[in-house]
């Protein structure tokens, strides 16, 4: 499933060190693969576009990643009605 992840990050040096380290490791654990990192000009938040099993294996890959230094809000995509999503 392709599941939008809003991310609020009050940490943006260690958030964005910890996905440099860990994003070339995938897959893990019901998450395939990051398709697209959308951060605003000072990193403090990002829309990103995963490919994972469920909402429930993004969060525990996401929480074990970047601990407390980010909230997230997760949405499972409807890619049948996405405009330039992969289905």
């Amino acid at each position: 499933m392709i599941i939008s992840v809003n991310h609020k990050i009050n940490n943006p040096e260690s958030f964005w060190k910890s996905a440099q380290d860990n994003l070339p490791n995938l897959p893990e654990g019901g998450v395939q693969r990051v398709l697209q990192a959308l951060p605003n000009g000072d990193m403090s938040q990002a829309t990103c576009l995963w490919e994972a099993d469920s909402i429930d294996s993004l969060n525990t890959y996401l929480r074990d990643k970047v601990k407390n230094w980010s909230e997230e809000t997760y949405f499972e995509v409807n890619t049948a009605n996405a405009i330039g999503c992969p289905a």
